[in-house]
């Protein structure tokens, strides 16, 4: 028997001690012949390959029969391979992107917190989307849980990548302009403020798309496009300066309504500097 969190009558048993993750994870391994059965695995980070920075947060992770190869189960941690739509950041192959990224991602369990196990029924099986209860937790550590990694650790972790003194926003824009050609792409970019041709607009968000957005330029700083402020004039294109210090997210999305969590587990988070909003706040300007 594993250890079990103390369990009510709506509560369902799992496992709480690390000891028995490498039980946990062979059941796992032997689990990927069948198609029908998917796990779950959560984590603050994870080490991974063909990357110039080596540590990445979080590590959360489906684990199926066709999303998860080679897996290892070790004495303190748990490796495989697998891959992520990802746009690659400037310099490294296929920029910018999107691309099929796989490498081997390396999970400690020091870091692991949480393994779901669930059964899908036909109709998950073909589904693109389907959800976790509670009746599915094989593990989990609060203890684990709650130690998020530091600012100072993930600032750390990035000084691993060669300095470049190009704003990360020229590469995220770059991308954004390629994915333009694709009508089904949506993207918000959020801002403190914009320049228009009628002065600055405060806490603007410009919505580009296919059929929305035109002559984007990139420079050191910012970009200008075409766009359309007046939805209701679709001849009325406005020329817009966005400066990259006042940009504080960019979002990607298959609907041009979006929802954040939605559109964070589809990885559709490409870009977010908080800081850049927290100064608008706290100085009641823009950054």
């Amino acid at each position: 028997m594993y250890p079990t969190a103390s369990a009510g009558p709506d509560q369902h048993a799992y496992a709480t001690d690390p000891a028995h993750l490498p039980a946990l994870l062979r059941q796992l391994v032997a689990d990927l012949a069948d198609p029908a059965i998917t796990y779950l695995l959560g984590g603050h980070y994870y080490e991974r390959t063909n990357h110039p920075r080596a540590r990445h947060f979080p590590a959360v992770f489906a684990l199926r029969q066709g999303e998860g190869w080679n897996v290892e189960v070790g004495v303190d941690s748990v490796a495989f391979d697998t891959e992520l739509v990802r746009y690659p950041e400037r310099g490294e192959p296929h920029y910018p992107g999107p691309w099929a990224d796989r490498f081997r991602a390396t999970v400690p369990f020091a870091q692991l917190y949480q393994l779901c196990r669930k059964v899908l029924t036909p109709a998950e099986l073909v589904a693109t989307d389907f959800a976790y209860g509670p009746q599915h937790i094989r593990y989990y550590n609060r203890a684990v849980h709650q130690q998020y990694p530091l600012l100072a650790d993930i600032q750390l972790a990035y000084t691993a990548v060669p300095f470049s003194d190009e704003h990360p926003l020229q590469a995220v824009l770059t991308a954004v302009a390629a994915g333009l050609v694709d009508p089904h792409n949506h993207y918000l970019v959020n801002t403190t403020s914009f320049e228009s041709p009628d002065g600055p607009v405060g806490m603007g968000v410009l919505h580009l798309q296919a059929h929305t957005v035109w002559d984007v330029e990139i420079d050191a700083t910012g970009f200008t496009c075409s766009v359309l402020l007046h939805a209701r004039d679709r001849r009325r294109k406005a020329p817009v300066r966005v400066d990259f210090a006042n940009v504080w997210q960019v979002l990607r999305s298959d609907s041009p309504h979006m929802d954040l969590a939605a559109v964070e587990a589809a990885g559709g988070l490409l870009y977010e500097a908080l800081d850049v909003l927290n100064a608008y706040a706290q100085q009641g300007r823009p950054a």
